[in-house]
């Protein structure tokens, strides 16, 4: 049987449209080896997700396959060949399975696809096990009970807690990590030799990603199933791929093993995604972004397609059109090998290319390491070096040509492209804003009827009246200098967003204090709130939805100086200069938000946040809907305009790595609560709170030579309706601390720690036959202690999840002092820090 699973040859989707033939995919060629995970990533419009799709001809109208071949195993799953005329019906090759052999044979049985959204992916009007046991039931040869059984066990499998219960729960019920990995058991469901993982970790939190990161690979490892990953963040690139193949406009312009990719890199675009990404490890003065945007894909730029993008481009790269050549075995030897496996007829096919006299550039894609750069030794022939440099003016007018006039020529603001040095606040001056026991509820109670409570036994009133609150915030203090910018971190639900819009008073706060340069926000009225809230601006997270789709940019930039009554007679002009401050074009003054692309839109908000002269700007997750390489000109932007105006932000996001790169000191959020505030530096490099530290070990590290190890994190951030007791850390703290009147050493108390966790999450290992050896292998403890393991062991082993982890909370969770005790968030004489654990207490 041989090694490779999917071969992919020279694939061309195109979508026909109004405005011109869009090449989505134009001409792309790859491999999959059993067992292998291939990393596809590319900024948004690389073309990536539509790839994926072709593979299982998912493609709807106006979308076509025009041309290529896709064969998984034996099975041809496209095979059509374009005829002379380009915008006609591509011929179909006879061996082609057709769509209903495509549906009943490979899709669910052969090759699974996860997507990115799993709201969208599940039907909300089905329970998630009707849904599991259908695909199972479609797929394979089983009963309705048999179905039901493996839906349970799948979804056991991917960490469901009482999954058997929860198959009649529906998606609405889950949480979104939940959901993924429910969207996960049923890529799962038949066992599937490929899946197709399109973006499956991009909406999620960093926890939760570190864990279906280790779901997959544990998953992949158990079934022998290959992976196509598609996906933008080169951490997950480096912590799950084998291989990784860089999209380009259409095109595949490196392809190397993962190491290569990192280490040995051949493409400037390459280069150039990976520098673009801050990093979780280490410092990085200034991120190196990506010249203007990617052209689009109806006009794509003559000879190598990023030449109006790549700071290393000459006059040859108008001229010729690179193919993926084998690019690691220096001059002689690479083309020598290369001509080698030309003559071998099982080393893939040729692809072609064409100087602009004709002149073939031809040679064999089939090489471990490939790119499409003439600046290789194996493209000699295309004289790269011998051609001129392209002038700045030959550059701009090219890129600007390409890009249909949508992206002003200096649109990365060469500025910003430099090392920052960062923000040089005074530690010592006195606070800009000072928060006090800051709490905002909502009430979670329907109505009236939905509050209403009776009590026989409660005499001749027995109705009453309980409200529930969503403790959203609850009971925050900390302080922000001025110059400065403090991070703000936790997972989805933890209350950073509604403690972002208490601070400004976009909703009021249930009690505390907000004081902003002396004066008590939470005390002002509206009017005088008003009057004052022009030195506080608010940068919101999705750029699209917080610009007016009918006002023009320059618009939206003068509205708050017409509320505020700043700049009478000159907005015009200083709305044009804002615009040219956060590296855009003043000509665009005119110009609607949906001419703009992500980045630019949120430079759009930048400039209106800094059209009234604001001393305060609250970012809320302002670049986690951005590609990575606009992400880096948004962030040095951002430090830039802090360097020259002064500025203090408060910085939310769940992206670790940015919050290293732009912030001086970090705040880490649990449940409505602060845990732990620390300088940026000492809490990377020491994390105290376990919260923190299984926040910081779940990053995935841009270069697969970094190994990292994990805090284990299971399960989901509680309700803030009904907090837990004690640390409301404790349901899912790794580091419980162990009840007084057990006498167990560290050893001994980690072992069992490890042993609760996995009975909770129910994991098949807990009730394996060798689960003792496992989890205590030098044997029990001794006492009540032992005697309580021996008898959850016994239930594990016989199903009854529920009941043994309900016998090891009563014994190892509730007499915990982290179970029973509020701590204290205090500094500790040893730390410069302030947390809020018991083990510091």
């Amino acid at each position: 049987m041989s090694d490779t699973l999917l071969t992919v040859r020279d694939l061309h989707t195109h979508f026909r449209t109004d405005a011109g033939t869009v090449r989505a995919v134009d001409g792309i060629s790859f491999e999959v080896q059993r067992g292998e995970v291939l990393g596809l990533v590319g900024e948004s419009g690389a073309g990536k997700s539509v790839a994926a799709r072709s593979l299982m001809r998912l493609i709807d109208a106006p979308g076509v396959i025009v041309n290529g071949e896709v064969r998984f195993e034996d099975d041809l799953l496209v095979g059509v060949e374009r005829g002379d005329d380009l915008d006609g019906e591509p011929r179909q090759d006879p061996e082609m399975l057709s769509s209903r052999e495509i549906r009943e044979r490979i899709r669910g049985r052969e090759i699974a696809m996860i997507f990115q959204d799993p709201t969208e992916s599940l039907n909300p009007v089905f329970t998630v096990g009707e849904q599991l046991s259908e695909i199972i039931g479609l797929n394979r040869d089983v009963s309705a009970a048999e179905a039901k059984d493996i839906a349970v066990e799948r979804l056991r499998e991917v960490g469901i807690p009482e999954a058997e219960r929860r198959m009649d729960d529906y998606p609405h019920e889950f949480s979104g990590g939940m959901r993924q990995r429910v969207l996960i058991a049923m890529a799962f469901a038949c066992e599937p030799s490929l899946v197709i993982a399109d973006e499956p970790t991009t909406a999620l939190d960093v926890t939760v990603e570190a864990q279906i990161l280790d779901l997959v690979k544990d998953l992949a490892a158990r079934y022998d199933t290959s992976f196509v990953w598609v996906t933008h963040d080169m951490g997950v690139v480096a912590e799950i791929c084998d291989r990784v193949a860089v999209m380009y406009l259409g095109e595949i312009v490196e392809q190397a093993t993962v190491d290569d990719l990192f280490h040995d890199t051949k493409h400037p675009y390459t280069e150039a995604l990976l520098g673009s990404i801050p990093r979780p490890d280490r410092d990085v003065d200034g991120l190196s972004p990506i010249e203007g945007i990617m052209p689009e894909a109806i006009n794509p730029p003559q000879g190598c397609r990023f030449h109006t993008r790549c700071p290393h481009a000459r006059e040859a790269c108008l001229q010729s059109h690179p193919d993926a050549r084998r690019v690691d075995g220096g001059d002689k030897d690479s083309r020598d090998a290369s001509a080698s496996v030309a003559a071998s007829a099982d080393d893939g096919p040729t692809t072609a290319s064409n100087t602009a006299d004709g002149t073939a550039l031809t040679e064999v894609a089939a090489a471990p390491h490939r790119a499409a750069c003439l600046r290789n030794d194996a493209f000699a022939e295309a004289g790269y070096w011998e051609s001129a440099p392209l002038d700045d003016a030959e550059s701009e007018s090219a890129s600007t040509a390409a890009e249909s006039e949508s992206e002003p020529a200096s649109a990365s603001a060469g500025d910003t492209d430099a090392a920052v040095t960062g923000s040089t606040f005074d530690p010592n001056a006195d606070p800009l804003l000072s928060v006090r026991d800051l709490r905002k509820y909502f009430d979670a109670s329907d109505g009236f009827l939905d509050r209403l409570r009776f009590d026989r036994d409660a005499g001749p009133l027995p109705f009453s009246v309980e409200r529930e609150h969503v403790r959203a915030v609850d009971g925050v203090s900390f302080d922000i200098l001025p110059g400065e910018t403090l991070g703000l971190v936790g997972e989805s639900g933890c209350g950073k967003s509604t403690l972002a819009r208490t601070l400004l008073r976009l909703v009021d706060p249930t009690s505390g204090d907000i004081v902003f340069d002396g004066e008590n926000l939470a005390e002002l009225s509206k009017e005088e709130l008003r009057k004052r809230r022009k030195r506080m601006q608010f940068v919101f997270q999705d750029p699209q939805a917080s610009l007016d789709p009918r006002m023009t940019v320059g618009e939206i930039v003068e509205e708050p100086m017409q509320a505020h009554g700043l700049y009478e007679g000159n907005r015009e002009g200083r709305a044009r200069e804002l615009l040219e401050t956060v590296g855009l074009d003043a000509d665009h003054y005119n110009r609607y938000p949906h001419q703009f692309s992500g980045g630019q839109r949120q430079r759009v908000n930048l400039a209106r946040a800094l059209s009234v002269d604001p001393d305060f700007i609250v970012c809320d997750e302002p670049t986690s809907a951005l590609d990575a390489s606009v992400q880096a000109q948004v962030l040095n932007t951002m430090k830039a305009l802090q360097e020259e105006f002064g500025l203090t932000y408060l910085f939310i996001s769940h992206d670790l790595s940015v919050i290293r790169h732009v912030c001086d000191r970090v705040a880490v959020m649990y449940l409505g609560e602060l845990v732990e505030l620390a300088d940026k530096d000492d809490l990377f490099e020491s994390p105290k709170h376990p919260y923190t530290r299984a926040l910081l070990s779940s990053i995935p590290v841009p270069d697969p030579r970094v190994s990292r190890e994990t805090v284990p994190l299971s399960g989901d951030v509680p309700s803030p309706i009904h907090p837990p007791s004690g640390c409301r850390f404790h349901t899912r703290c790794p580091s419980l601390v162990a009840p007084a009147e057990l006498d167990l050493g560290d050893e001994e108390w980690d072992r069992v720690r490890r042993f609760v966790r996995a009975v909770q999450r129910e994991s098949p290992d807990a009730a394996a036959d060798d689960a003792r050896a496992t989890y205590f292998p030098d044997g029990l403890p001794a006492g009540d202690a032992g005697t309580t393991v021996e008898r959850a062991l016994s239930l594990a082993a016989d199903g009854a999840w529920r009941d043994a982890a309900s016998l090891l909370t009563e014994t190892f969770v509730e007499p915990s002092v982290c179970t029973s005790e509020v701590p204290a968030l205090e500094s500790p004489d040893e730390l410069d820090r302030i947390v809020s654990c018991h083990h510091y207490s």
